[in-house]
């Protein structure tokens, strides 16, 4: 299951680290199921790991002083904290991880790089460099975000109850390609694919959901489609094509905090889950927006461009 202590350990130290051998990862991944709260584990010292052993009194692991180097590194990075619950820590991970590869991002931005289209200028009427770099700088961060959300998201429910695991790890896994799979002690197992956004179906692939929930159905478990947030009776197309191709949409959805509570069984876990997205942020980001970081990034890229060219007509005619 995700949303445990061992897990969080395990993906703290992936987040801290990249790129980590899997050989440590291995390490790391036995190490953390000799833990069973986060504080133990945080305060736990060299002779402590050391004394790590199975039942049987064999070493589970042989630590390198690299090894012992990166574990303390990482106790003391503050990444994870011993007072806040575990989904506090898990949002506290995955929206550093998130802010950061966004942040990232931003600071590789260069006007090089913008990729801009004098025909798009044009019918924009983006006739001078400042609203034109502009533009191109919020659209290549709009594009980044787009493509990171979705995985953020489905990480925030993944990583939001200690009952769910990833769809490819169920017993099913290989049969069908569901995103979650809640399985809650005394009630029947669960599939659902999540949607991070309201408009995130067409036609045909509200027939193949169809078709895979009869399938999961016909096992005598249950199947969902849920969306991250918005409402039940909100007119949107994907709500549309529910009540259209989807028999008994209603029993088979889970919209907006319908889900978050179907997950944690908390009437008010996505009002938490906000919160707790706006405390940590506000941490990484030192109390300022994403806007200030772009706002900062378009500064140095439009000095560049007054550096660079001697008109704005000039820069537009060095596109062809």
């Amino acid at each position: 299951m995700a949303a445990t202590i061992q897990e969080l350990i395990k993906k703290g130290f992936s987040i801290h680290f990249k790129g980590l051998s899997p050989a440590f990862k291995q390490k790391i991944g036995i190490i953390a199921y000799h833990f069973g709260s986060l504080d133990s584990f945080l305060s736990a010292t060299k002779e402590d790991f050391e004394n790590i052993s199975f039942i049987g009194g064999e070493k589970p692991v042989k630590l390198t002083e690299i090894d012992f180097e990166k574990i303390q590194n990482f106790q003391q990075s503050g990444l994870l904290d011993s007072k806040l619950s575990i989904q506090e820590n898990f949002v506290k991970i995955l929206i550093t991880e998130f802010v950061n590869r966004q942040l990232q991002m931003i600071e590789s931005l260069e006007l090089e790089t913008l990729n801009i289209n004098p025909i798009l200028a044009g019918a924009l009427n983006l006739d001078n460099e400042k609203d034109l770099i502009r533009y191109y700088v919020y659209q290549a961060i709009s594009r980044s975000v787009v493509t990171s959300v979705g995985f953020l998201v489905q990480n925030l429910i993944l990583y939001a109850s200690e009952y769910v695991h990833e769809g490819k790890d169920d017993e099913l896994g290989e049969q069908t390609k569901w995103d979650i799979v809640v399985e809650k002690i005394n009630e029947v197992k669960a599939y659902l694919e999540i949607k991070s956004g309201t408009n995130d179906v067409n036609k045909a692939q509200m027939h193949h959901y169809k078709h895979e929930m009869e399938l999961i159905e016909s096992q005598g478990f249950r199947a969902f489609i849920g969306e991250t947030y918005g409402k039940r009776n909100d007119k949107t197309v994907t709500h549309g094509l529910m009540k259209q191709y989807l028999p008994d949409w209603e029993k088979r959805t889970l919209i907006g905090k319908e889900l978050w509570i179907f997950i944690t069984n908390d009437e008010n876990y996505h009002q938490k889950l906000v919160e707790m997205l706006l405390s940590a942020s506000k941490q990484i980001l030192d109390n300022e927006t994403i806007i200030d970081k772009i706002e900062n990034k378009i500064k140095p890229i439009l000095s560049n461009f007054r550096l660079k060219y001697i008109s704005y007509d000039q820069f537009l005619k060095s596109l062809w």
